[in-house]
């Protein structure tokens, strides 16, 4: 086929893709909304985590992306700190598939049309990095669920970027580790090239996603490690061990692209 051709033939898909998605997640919400209603305090938690891995999955298939994972994630003893490096919005549903907590995510997600609602109802934790009051209220949301026993997942690089160079993580996530007896596991994801949400509005990013044939995503858990030291210790420790998984799971997506 002619590049024309395969442009074109992208375009349909993506159109017919991003409509499904359209539908779904709207879909979704309402019966959500409703399942809420009439399901007892006791067992909204559960709920919601039901809710949020059906979701994530069903929408990585509508957009064509499958993940390959390596490196079993042990059942959560207590509460704990998943820490990835952060490469695209396809992120939160690849991790959203294999780990259950609140997620930690810029503050404009909020409001996104049904996305952001949905996010809302997940129990995510909103930040607006460049305000100091939204960072420190984030941080004490992020205490609360882990003291709770919960599992928070964050991306400490502060943004999304291109290529396989983990950033220095910022320690303020690590922060809300503080006193608490808790553990680190770290996660390592790898793409192909060309689909990373870098200077593009969301909904360009998801068009470019929903185009492709078949998108292989690949992540790689880490060994779960105490949270024991200071805030800039566990940042750097953390980078280093996402920074080798990310390699992993490059071999990973070479070996199976």
């Amino acid at each position: 086929m002619s590049p024309t051709g395969e442009r074109w033939r992208g375009e349909l898909r993506a159109s017919a893709r991003l409509a499904a998605f359209a539908a779904y997640t709207s879909g979704a919400l309402g019966a959500y909304e409703a399942a809420r209603l009439v399901t007892p305090p006791a067992r909204q938690a559960a709920l919601v985590r039901f809710t949020k891995r059906t979701v994530a999955a069903h929408v990585l298939k509508l957009l064509g992306v499958e993940v390959a994972v390596r490196g079993g994630l042990p059942p959560a003893k207590g509460p704990r700190l998943v820490v990835a490096n952060h490469r695209t919005a396809l992120d939160i549903g690849v991790l959203m598939t294999h780990v259950a907590g609140h997620f930690v995510s810029r503050a404009d997600v909020a409001d996104w049309p049904v996305v952001g609602r949905l996010a809302q109802r997940a129990g995510t934790i909103f930040v607006d990095r460049a305000s100091r009051h939204s960072g420190a209220a984030a941080i004490r949301a992020m205490r609360r669920a882990l003291r709770a026993g919960r599992t928070v997942i964050v991306f400490p690089e502060g943004g999304t970027f291109r290529g396989d160079e983990v950033r220095p993580f910022r320690p303020g996530a690590f922060a809300a580790l503080s006193g608490l007896e808790a553990e680190i596991v770290p996660a390592g994801l790898a793409y192909p090239s060309g689909i990373e949400y870098v200077g593009v509005s969301f909904a360009v990013h998801l068009r470019g996603v929903a185009a492709r044939p078949r998108t292989l995503a690949c992540l790689r858990f880490g060994t779960p490690f105490k949270a024991a030291g200071t805030s800039r210790d566990l940042a750097e420790a953390a980078r280093d061990r996402v920074q080798e998984l990310v390699r992993e799971a490059r071999c990973d997506l070479q070996g199976g692209a």
